[in-house]
């Protein structure tokens, strides 16, 4: 049995996380890797895109997305990412990183 609290962003659906959402629909899609070389570039791409609102918003649900995940496998963080509307699919816990620090960079 569970003590029934969650991590932030535990449980919630792509509905919760709609800049997210629309980040990963329009940046880490099927032909990602052609556009932008890398999930980085694709965020750089969006940050170098997007308003300074829109950034901020994606940074935000980013952060509750990825502390919701924990340490779960590499497979579930690709399962969620492609709920959210991602081809993308992080083989490992650095990919995650890579995007993180590009969508932070200035």
């Amino acid at each position: 049995m569970t003590s029934g609290k969650k991590k932030p962003g535990a449980g919630k659906s792509a509905t919760d996380f709609p800049a997210l959402r629309e980040f990963f629909s329009g940046y880490l899609h099927q032909d990602f890797q052609d556009e932008y070389g890398s999930a980085a570039g694709a965020a750089k791409a969006f940050r170098d895109d997007a308003s300074e609102t829109e950034i901020e918003a994606v940074r935000c649900e980013w952060k509750a997305w990825r502390a919701g995940l924990g340490k779960a496998s590499t497979g579930k963080i690709a399962r969620a990412a492609r709920k959210l509307g991602a081809a993308w699919q992080p083989g490992v816990f650095e990919d995650l990183d890579s995007v993180e620090t590009a969508l932070h960079a200035k």
